[in-house]
């Protein structure tokens, strides 16, 4: 019975030894347990360290700075730009430029003295050494344009001469030098004798077909056989004779 009574407490104490394995959950538990606690201190930690303006002006002031500066640069190369380039309508007027029943180049007839010098990038001033009335004088670009001069008629440009050495030609290519055989060749259909349009020698006249151009008018002197001089504008001021004068 006594040897029963061991071999039974034997086999006791080995179930009570394989038992322990119990223990195995408990510290998986706790294992987990740490683990979830570690992450979240973790995430709490990251949440913690997570910049902001005023703790890390480096990271999310940098980006913040850096719009503003590119726009601030935007901004700032537009104003330049538009100051350094000419607006539009500013071309500016050159020899290059070619007259047509209108217009010498960017320069419309009826434009205000102010108008065209914009249009024309041209500094224009009173000519003094032409005649003049109280609502008639004569405006040019010096050296800017030479030979060229705008008659202007209670404020407005109505009438361009060109005279030597201006070089501009018309649209057609007729300019001072030009043979009178070859402006008749160019416009066979518009050129009349106009000898009345000068005070001395011959001159044509270009009339245009359309109605609507009906109160415009280029003129060409012709002395030696080709043209010495020329004007366009609007009647009856691109008419006178003389001028300002009449």
């Amino acid at each position: 019975m006594r040897k029963r009574a061991l071999l039974v407490a034997a086999i006791a104490m080995v179930v009570a030894a394989c038992g322990g394995g119990d223990e195995t959950p408990a510290e998986t538990t706790q294992d987990t347990s740490a683990e979830v606690t570690a992450t979240t201190s973790l995430v709490t930690t990251t949440a913690t360290q997570a910049p902001t303006p005023s703790e890390d002006p480096e990271d999310s002031g940098t980006a913040t700075t850096q719009v503003a500066v590119t726009v601030a640069d935007e901004v700032a190369a537009t104003t330049t730009a538009t100051t350094a380039a000419p607006s539009t309508g500013t071309a500016e007027l050159t020899s290059e430029d070619v007259v047509t029943l209108r217009a010498l180049g960017p320069v419309t007839l009826g434009m205000t003295v102010e108008e065209a010098a914009v249009a024309s990038g041209l500094a224009l001033s009173q000519d003094f050494g032409r005649a003049s009335t109280d609502n008639c004088y004569y405006v040019t670009a010096g050296a800017g344009l030479p030979g060229v001069a705008f008659m202007v008629v209670d404020g407005a440009v109505v009438r361009v001469e060109i005279n030597a050495p201006s070089v501009i030609a018309t649209r057609s290519g007729v300019r001072i030098g030009t043979p009178e055989a070859s402006v008749r060749e160019v416009y066979p259909n518009n050129i009349q004798q106009a000898n009345e349009a000068v005070s001395e020698g011959e001159a044509l006249a270009f009339v245009p077909n359309d109605e609507a151009d009906a109160d415009y008018r280029i003129y060409f002197a012709i002395d030696g056989g080709e043209v010495s001089s020329y004007r366009l504008g609007i009647r009856p001021a691109v008419d006178n004779l003389l001028g300002c004068q009449g």
